[in-house]
């Protein structure tokens, strides 16, 4: 009786290494969830992490919106193409398995999972490739799932390694392809990945089209069976990328629509610095490309160009492949079309795993056959010590790189001695399997250490994980809570995305894809915001309360409460020609519709450097706001109060604006003294504009009017809103909304069409005395990108009954 075998034993063996070794670096650094230190790297903490919080909300069905759209951040925004960039991948949909107040733990298990997903699949296409020993297969697609650029670059992005595991299964779908087999899974596995993450499966289908064509160029295959594998191959991707479209279409043109950043400036990194990445326990995010793949598949691939056993057009093929993409990075032309042709501004070499990726490979080709010989060793070996002694002055390398590489490289050079020397001895191969396998998984998780230990010297950790504290707010929240009546801002104190972290609903929302259009509103209205406008924030002001509906709002851990009109509001229409506002409290009584700020005259006096005053004079008892949104430092209404900061403090105008700031109250004598300490202004500080006045009790008069001439009753759906107005309403029903793309609205069940606009808010024009108003929100590209899916189903279908048919013809005849 034939003997039980493990099926695939190198990918399961090269995951379990992989996710060993990350988790195993996780409790040496004391890292959650093995320890108190957080993991939450840059944008890991307060983008990522509160957006699978979301994601879990929506599948459990405790969100306020749906799969389209997103109610809770930034007053009402599309979620579609959030979700095609974050959280795409189907892994993402494992976070319901896990309590909420266990979000991080659920992210770092499926981050886990990615990289022993990514391992496994480049060991299973190692040996798809050309046959030969499992364990080294397990070896290399391990030193893939830990190579430098997952750790260094991606582990705290985790939408980025959904890449990491595209680039081998999309050779291997061009291997099904030169095959002639698998056409539906081809084309599925295509359209998720692309699903998954664009942009780094974008960098894979250009690594694995090259890697294609190599394997073509020296494949042994007839020439007509080459072309129509390329033809096959094509035809493949073409109905994979059609499939991804009802959600690569939107996000394309969400992206086309977002608030704009600056490209990164682009300066090639030292040879020195740039070869010195290929050895272990070595680290310079976003100053180099992480090219580490463990010793082992560093070695061996050095010995391919050596190596006799392998014939010379692969060697060649390899050789060039490795030269031409390692050169591609460094020079300007071919790094932009690694990107997009949109230089970053962070890490300047997300492009690193692919060639990753081509040195595995190689290092798997030149030793699947047979071991090495001792000339291709020796090679090999001049080569990696050429390598470490030329980077030996890289300030990129840690004290205990040149001695891991050297113990490695010594290991692996005499189990691959001894197996080709006493290579019928079965326990020498199984114990030279096992220190081989041994020795990399702990060189990987050093590595993957030190790298961790290095980085967060330069990005400290975002947000601390979830916790008691959160726990708290999030009651809190919960509690206030009374939507769609009004809204309740939980602010933006943990992340910019408390609204969707801890429940509620308000401006705070940091994503890539937030549209110009709302950072343009809420910059008119007076709100900050970080990251070139990506980054929306709170503001405590009670005219933006009433504009938004904001009825609770947390503050220092209480809820503060307040009388606000409904979410829809009727208001009569805005005359013909009128001026636009020429302040932000200006624009902040347009929406208000009613007057409630003085915007004095006042005279500015240089105390010192750094140090003016402003001097202005408002009724007395008002409340004194200071607009100065391209200015970062404090200010103070009397040297009694306590200073309050303007946070522009990073490229203020560019980077950073600073919300409108309440400084006091005016004093019994009438004279607001603004003592101001100015940290950094690139302009001079305006002439005019800049405070306002703000007289309460007319600001309760015009909340009262907006109130009394509201609607009665409102209604959220997941992407759309209801309301019934009081009988005869005319005018223009102002929806506390931004107006972005993709919303349509109709008057009593008339016809809908594009919603109008008014201050950046969705607004209705009602053609005579109406009831009832519906929204509904459907994000732009959506019906094109259904179409182009159900044509690719279609097609794809099509080809595949048309295979099975001619099959069975043939096997008939």
């Amino acid at each position: 009786m034939p003997k039980a075998r493990i099926p695939a034993p190198e990918a399961w063996v090269a995951g379990a290494v992989a996710a060993v070794g990350f988790m195993v670096a996780g409790m040496f650094r004391g890292t959650f969830p093995f320890g108190q230190a957080s993991r939450s790297t840059n944008d890991l903490g307060v983008q990522y992490i509160p957006f699978f919080a979301h994601l879990w909300d929506v599948l459990t069905g405790n969100a306020q919106g749906d799969l389209l759209f997103n109610w809770q951040s930034g007053f009402g925004v599309g979620f579609l193409a959030d979700f095609g960039v974050d959280l795409g991948s189907p892994l993402s949909l494992l976070v319901v398995l896990f309590p909420r107040d266990d979000i991080d733990l659920a992210v770092f298990v499926i981050t886990t999972l990615k990289l022993a997903l990514a391992a496994a699949a480049m060991a299973a296409l190692l040996r798809r490739m050309k046959p030969g020993p499992w364990w080294l297969a397990a070896v290399l697609g391990a030193s893939y799932g830990l190579c430098g650029w997952a750790i260094d670059d991606a582990a705290y992005v985790p939408m980025w390694l959904d890449g990491l595991i595209a680039l081998p299964m999309l050779c291997l779908v061009g291997e099904w392809s030169l095959q002639r087999k698998h056409r539906i899974l081809s084309v599925l596995v295509v359209g998720v990945f692309w699903v998954s993450n664009f942009y780094t499966a974008y960098m894979a289908t250009i690594a694995a089209s090259l890697i294609l064509i190599v394997r073509v160029l020296t494949s042994e295959l007839a020439w007509a069976d080459r072309l129509r594998g390329l033809l096959r191959h094509a035809l493949t991707m073409i109905l994979g990328l059609a499939l991804s479209t009802p959600v690569l279409i939107p996000v394309f043109k969400t992206n086309a629509l977002a608030a704009p950043s600056p490209s990164g400036h682009f300066v090639p990194v030292s040879l020195e610095s740039f070869f010195s990445r290929l050895l272990p326990l070595t680290e310079g995010v976003s100053r180099s490309a992480g090219l580490y793949v463990g010793t082992a598949a560093l070695l061996l691939a050095a010995t391919l160009p050596f190596n006799g056993s392998v014939r010379a057009v692969t060697r060649i093929a390899w050789t060039l492949l490795a030269v031409l993409v390692g050169a591609s990075f460094l020079w300007k032309p071919t790094h932009d079309m690694w990107h997009g042709f949109d230089t970053p501004n962070g890490s300047q070499y997300r492009e690193g795993f692919v060639l990753c990726a081509i040195l595995v490979i190689a290092a798997w080709l030149s030793v699947a056959d047979r071991t090495p010989s001792w000339i291709a060793l020796l090679g090999g070996t001049a080569l990696v010590v050429t390598l470490a002694i030329c980077t030996q002055h890289s300030p990129l390398l840690t004290n205990g790189s040149i001695i891991v590489l050297s113990c490695s490289g010594g290991l692996l050079l005499a189990v691959l001695l001894a197996i080709r020397y006493f290579g019928q001895a079965r326990l020498v191969a199984i114990v030279g399997a096992v220190l081989v396998i041994g020795a990399m998984g702990v060189e990987l998780a050093w590595t993957a250490i030190v790298v961790d230990h290095e980085r967060n010297k330069v990005l400290t950790a975002s947000a601390e994980p979830w916790g008691a504290q959160q726990s708290d707010l999030a009651d809190k929240v919960r509690e206030a809570g009374d939507w769609p009546k009004y809204r309740t801002d939980p602010g933006t104190s943990l992340t910019p995305n408390d609204p969707v972290l801890l429940g509620g609903q308000g401006p705070g929302y940091y994503s890539s894809l937030l549209p110009a259009s709302l950072n343009h509103t809420l910059t008119n209205l007076g709100f900050g915001w970080q990251g070139y406008g990506r980054a929306s924030l709170e503001l405590d002001n009670p005219v933006t309360d009433a504009i938004f509906s904001i009825g609770a709002r947390l503050e220092d851990g209480t809820i503060k409460r307040a009388e606000v009109p409904p979410l829809v509001r009727v208001q009569p229409k805005p005359a013909d020609g009128a001026p636009e506002p020429d302040s932000v409290f200006a624009y902040q009584e347009r929406l208000l519709g009613a007057q409630v700020y003085d915007v004095p005259k006042y005279r500015g006096r240089r105390i010192e450097p750094g140090l003016v005053t402003l001097t202005a004079s408002c009724p007395v008892g008002s409340t004194v706001y200071l607009s100065l949104p391209r200015t970062g430092g404090q200010a103070r209404i009397g040297a009694d109060s306590e200073w309050r900061n303007l946070i522009a403090t990073k490229r203020p105008g560019s980077n950073t604006s600073s919300a409108v700031l309440e400084v006091g109250k005016t004093p019994a004598n009438g004279v607001a003294v603004i003592e101001l300490k100015i940290l950094v202004s690139p302009y001079a500080l305006p002439v005019s504009g800049a405070i306002g006045c703000l007289d309460e009790a007319k600001l309760t008069k015009a909340v009262a009017a907006l109130r009394a001439a509201g609607a009665t009753d409102v209604k959220t759906g997941g992407h759309s809103i209801d309301a019934t107005l009081k009988p005869g309403s005319t005018g223009l029903a102002v929806v506390a909304v931004p107006r972005t793309d993709g919303w349509r609205c109709s008057v009593d069940g008339g016809k809908a069409q594009d919603a109008g606009e008014f201050g950046g808010l969705i607004a209705v024009q009602l053609p005579g005395p109406s009831q009832k108003i519906h929204c509904g929100f459907r994000p732009p590209g959506l019906e094109l990108g259904l179409a182009a899916a159900g044509g690719s189903i279609l097609i794809t279908g099509g080809l595949a009954l048309f295979s099975l048919l001619r099959r069975r013809r043939q096997t008939a005849s």
